[in-house]
């Protein structure tokens, strides 16, 4: 098994990372000594602007769409070409 690094905290709060077994749920506070329970760590996501489910996202990319296909537009017009 590889060793991955979660985040632990003790009953007296005190926060730290340990690089261990992903099966291990239960380390000892280096500042006091104490059992610190493996805390859940957030997910990481990225949302998809595309979708829908992200507005502010699509709609930027709807702008800078909008912007690149009057670019081609007008470069068609003037040289007879998309660059």
């Amino acid at each position: 098994m590889s060793l991955r690094l979660f985040d632990f905290e003790c009953a007296n709060g005190h926060v730290h990372e340990a690089l261990v077994q992903p099966n291990v749920r239960v380390a000892l506070c280096p500042r006091c000594g104490c059992k610190a329970h493996r805390l859940i760590s957030p997910v990481r996501s990225q949302l998809d602007g595309t979708s829908g489910d992200f507005p502010t996202a699509a709609d930027q990319w709807e702008k800078r769409r909008e912007s690149h296909m009057k670019k081609e537009r007008r470069n068609q017009a003037r040289h007879g070409t998309y660059k």
